[in-house]
């Protein structure tokens, strides 16, 4: 068998154009519509007793433990999810009975660039949020607070790059 220079191109056409399709189909290796458009995606965890202010909002008044997920994608799609959010000495929420949460960006001085309706949170620390929100423009630095029953000059839980 014998190739031209016009059947090696060929060739090279078709693989490559496999090899797009094979991308494209393949989405980063990510499940259907998952990190589709996803602009904020953060881990939160509990807050401690030496944790400072962020924003000017205070931890609150005792160490919590607990995690959880927070993503906003391009549409407003906010969703936050909570696990085992609790006051260890307690092993439940004690007082807290609903979340809200809030995303601030870099500067301190401009607030948050939203804060979500309020959301229960259950017995055993867990809840979730879907809410539709105003994208910012630009948002350098993001972080997200847990607010507890409400009180939006506290957190027990903020987004955190931990290792």
């Amino acid at each position: 068998m014998s190739f031209t220079k016009r059947s090696f191109l060929a060739v090279v056409v078709v693989t490559a154009a496999v090899f797009v399709a094979a991308a494209a189909a393949d989405h980063g290796g990510k499940g259907k519509g998952e990190g589709h458009g996803k602009l904020l995606r953060q881990h939160l965890v509990g807050s401690i007793l030496s944790h400072p202010p962020i924003h000017g909002v205070s931890r609150g008044g005792v160490p919590w433990q607990g995690t959880g997920t927070a993503s906003l994608d391009r549409h407003g799609r906010f969703k936050v999810r909570i696990r085992g959010l609790v006051i260890p000495g307690l092993g439940n929420p004690g007082p807290v009975t609903s979340l809200k949460f809030s995303l601030f960006c870099a500067p301190d001085s401009s607030g948050p660039v939203f804060t979500t309706d309020s959301t229960p949170l259950s017995a055993h620390g867990n809840a979730r949020l879907r809410q539709h929100v105003t994208v910012p423009q630009r948002c350098l630095a993001p972080v997200v607070l847990a607010h507890p029953n409400g009180n939006a000059a506290a957190y027990i839980a903020a987004s955190a790059s931990t290792f």
